[in-house]
């Protein structure tokens, strides 16, 4: 059991400090543990088909720490933005908003502001949906003429 460098071959036994410092040799930090010769056989064969690629273990290595590195940072990214458009959505604590004569405010699409106070009171449903336009449902308004 041994481990062997990717850069240079050095082969250092299993508990040898280089391991957790980088090789003696060249200073990388990328080992491959060989439990046995039939390891040491596949990482023969792994090497030479990167010299047919033109390229290193550790240039694969390196390629690939890169991608999984970028693939966090961008699930990250998007966490931060779902979070963003979460407290978006969430009403604002301790918020308090004046309605003029509406009842029900519209401010972005699928974001409803509403009056309760004023509905409970049986005022009619007034809905103001973007800068000076207003929706009045007439039926909560004639019940409330019905209802003098």
């Amino acid at each position: 059991m041994t481990h062997k460098c990717v850069r240079c071959g050095t082969i250092y036994p299993d508990n040898d400090s280089s391991i957790l410092r980088g090789c003696t040799g060249c200073g990388s930090i990328f080992f491959l543990y060989m439990k046995s010769a039939s390891d040491a056989e596949q990482i023969a064969e792994i090497q030479k088909e990167l010299q047919e690629k033109d390229t290193t273990l550790e240039e694969e290595l390196t390629k690939k720490i890169q991608e999984e590195k970028q693939k966090v940072k961008e699930e990250k990214i998007k966490e931060v933005k779902a979070e963003k458009r979460i407290s978006e959505m969430k009403p604002k604590v301790g918020r308090t908003t004046k309605f003029g004569i509406e009842t029900i405010r519209v401010p972005k699409e699928g974001v409803y502001e509403i009056n309760i106070e004023a509905l409970m009171k049986k005022r009619p449903l007034i809905i103001l949906e973007k800068e000076k336009i207003y929706l009045i449902h007439l039926p909560s308004l004639f019940e409330k003429v019905k209802g003098k």
